[in-house]
């Protein structure tokens, strides 16, 4: 793809033509699913998430509450990577690692004293600066803890997503590719992928549960977005 090309593929907010067409199929998909309200980029109810499309299917039954969809679409793999972290998985991973920081801290003030920046007037109530430090294994343990502590904030929403119970119904949307195996989507969600100008389901999603006022809230927020599908 030429430069030219790239420019014709991006649209406002540069989003990607493939992802617009993504959430597209998404819209048209949940309508044949029978949702009678649908909208995209609506933020879930219980997060700060916004997903791409947003469903909501009646019960037909007056006084029932009906059910939830969320779609999130990914065009490649690396855009589904960084929302696929698993939220149990990260915070495991991050206790152990600062415990290990802590230990490693704890040993280099005492064989590196000169790091002391002097704050207190005893050496074991001060503060250590480490910035500079050309040690490997310290740089490379603040480093990835920086990371973990990123992905917490960021990189982590899927799991959230389902945790939260923000939807009833959540499913990857994805290009063919995007995923490696089927054991790649996340606990609870389904996955569609696209086909041409379809979308071929390859796992249905599991029924979470969803409170009654997070529906009416999601439900809300469809209707406030509903004039930009």
């Amino acid at each position: 793809m030429n430069g030219d090309e790239v420019l014709a593929a991006k649209v406002k907010g540069g989003e990607s033509r493939r992802h617009r067409e993504l959430k597209s199929l998404g819209v048209e998909w949940l309508r044949l699913e029978g949702c009678r309200a649908v909208a995209t980029e609506v933020r879930l109810p219980m997060s700060a998430y916004r997903v791409d499309v947003a469903g909501y299917r009646s019960s037909g039954r007056l006084g029932v509450f009906g059910e939830s969809f969320a779609l999130e679409c990914k065009q490649s793999r690396a855009d589904f990577l960084r929302d696929a972290g698993g939220e149990d998985e990260v915070e495991g991973e991050r206790a152990a690692l600062t415990e290990e920081v802590m230990v490693l801290r704890e040993l280099l003030r005492v064989h590196l004293p000169e790091s002391r920046r002097g704050i207190s007037l005893f050496c074991e109530y001060d503060e250590y600066d480490f910035g500079d430090l050309r040690h490997e294994r310290w740089r490379r343990l603040v480093a990835r803890l920086a990371l973990l502590e990123r992905k917490l904030e960021s990189g982590v929403k899927f799991s959230r997503i389902a945790r939260y119970g923000s939807a009833n119904f959540c499913y990857l949307l994805v290009e063919e590719g995007v995923l490696r195996r089927m054991d790649e989507v996340p606990l609870g969600w389904g996955c569609l992928v696209r086909e041409g100008d379809h979308l071929r389901l390859e796992r249905e999603a599991k029924r979470l549960r969803s409170r009654d006022e997070a529906k009416l809230a999601y439900l809300e927020r469809i209707a406030a977005r509903r004039g930009r599908v």
